[in-house]
């Protein structure tokens, strides 16, 4: 067996070996354990990040789906605006072929 405190010639100086020992030992857990909570929370971070960001781009999707029904109504709308504006020309066209026959006429 390994020398103790019992049996040294220096009981002192051999306990406070054996404790600086132990206290190395726990230094070194509590320095691991720092190291892993440090690592977790950073993984944890991390998924909250890559979370959020999958998110914002699903409500961004569905913004733009959003969006692209206005547009296609508003192009709708602008059809059926074009289409009413050219039923006026050329009622006006009309019109105004009627005037001018009418001028001609007296």
């Amino acid at each position: 067996m390994g020398m103790t405190i019992f049996d040294s010639r220096n009981p002192a100086g051999r306990a406070g070996l054996e404790l600086g020992l132990l206290t190395a030992g726990i230094v070194g857990s509590l320095a691991d354990a720092h190291a892993a909570g440090k690592q977790a929370a950073e993984e944890r971070a991390e998924r909250r990040a890559a979370y959020k960001y999958a998110c914002e781009l699903a409500e961004a999707r569905g913004r733009a789906d959003d969006l692209g029904r206005v547009a296609m109504r508003a192009m709708r709308h602008v059809a059926s605006l074009e289409a009413e504006v050219r039923r006026l020309r050329v009622a006006l066209q009309q019109r105004q072929a009627h005037i001018d026959r009418m001028r001609g006429a007296a």
